[in-house]
């Protein structure tokens, strides 16, 4: 049965919006569009899990607020960092998107100031998922050396921990609300929810990165092959053989839901349903791409074996 997706309530996002244009005035130009980029319904975890944990642990509208602005200020310069690192802009834009990224770091501590102080155990939590962060970017354009059927859960937390610094939210909840207890829970949920998502995002991105020579988790699982210009014809067709004659990338999918399924009760047994149910939600995304893009495959597949039939007819004499 199909999931639907929950989502801060509109009335919710339209403070969100309006407290960000209060911050970045026309001098920040490519600030609006950022938020465009950054909004729901892409990013609807990131502007609605501080409400979802706040209001299963009963805290004020007031601090649910904060947190949540904390969070979009936060994830807004992941994002920005994440384009500086592809090089994205061209160098005119590029001083300025590195002046946007340094006001939405410090915006996004002055919240947490503001909540906080200088209080050592939130500080710690925030230094912890931000080392997290900082040594999965570094990794971010490797793949793992082992195989994949061999990863094992330092493998899996490398990708996951992209994804690291939406912890920060969780961790100031919890300490806001006085539900401690509920913090290692929380982060083994949100790991796994990680994880199940940056492999999803690779298996949809896969025809993208091979394009752009990026290294793609999805495609290594499918083929041995180094993943360079002198091998993407033979890794493309791996991946397509896989998805249309072989087994449609089963275990590959198998590995996301198990992950996903993990964050979901993890999430039930801590008592955040809207939680549990966006990971409900996930798995079904994740298994309705796995059909279609093993049905795109098989079509791609079968318009090239017409194509190679097509040019062999015309060579005969």
């Amino acid at each position: 049965m199909h999931t639907p997706r929950l989502c801060l309530a509109e009335s919710e996002q339209a403070h969100l919006r309006k407290y960000w244009r209060s911050a970045f005035d026309a001098h920040w130009s490519g600030a609006d569009s950022l938020l465009a980029r950054i909004s729901p319904p892409n990013w609807t975890l990131e502007w609605s899990l501080p409400g979802w944990l706040g209001d299963a642990m009963g805290l004020s509208t007031d601090n649910i607020r904060e947190v949540t602005i904390g969070n979009l200020f936060g994830l807004a310069y992941v994002r920005l960092h994440d384009d500086l690192s592809d090089e994205r802009f061209i160098d005119e834009e590029r001083a300025e998107a590195l002046a946007l990224a340094t006001r939405l770091y410090q915006r996004w501590l002055a919240v947490y100031i503001r909540l906080f102080g200088d209080s050592a155990q939130f500080w710690g939590h925030f230094e912890r998922y931000l080392d997290q962060w900082i040594l999965a970017s570094l990794e971010s354009d490797r793949l793992p050396a082992a195989p994949f059927e061999h990863y094992d859960e330092m493998h899996f937390l490398a990708l996951g921990h992209r994804g690291a610094l939406i912890k920060v939210c969780a961790a100031a909840t919890c300490l806001l609300a006085g539900r401690e207890e509920l913090l290692p829970r929380l982060e083994h949920c949100l790991d796994q929810l990680m994880i199940g998502a940056v492999l999803l995002d690779h298996a949809a991105d896969w025809q993208k990165d091979m394009t752009a020579m990026r290294p793609n988790v999805f495609v290594a699982s499918m083929s041995p092959l180094p993943q360079i210009e002198a091998h993407a014809s033979a890794n493309r067709a791996a991946v397509l053989r896989e998805l249309s004659i072989g087994r449609g990338a089963r275990s590959y999918f198998a590995v996301i839901d198990s992950r996903l399924s993990t964050a979901q009760s993890t999430a039930e047994n801590a008592g955040i349903a809207a939680l549990a149910n966006d990971c409900a939600w996930l798995r079904h995304h994740a298994a309705s791409y796995r059909r279609g893009v093993a049905a795109a495959a098989r079509r791609r597949l079968s318009e090239i074996t017409v194509e190679l039939l097509g040019a062999s007819a015309n060579l005969q004499p």
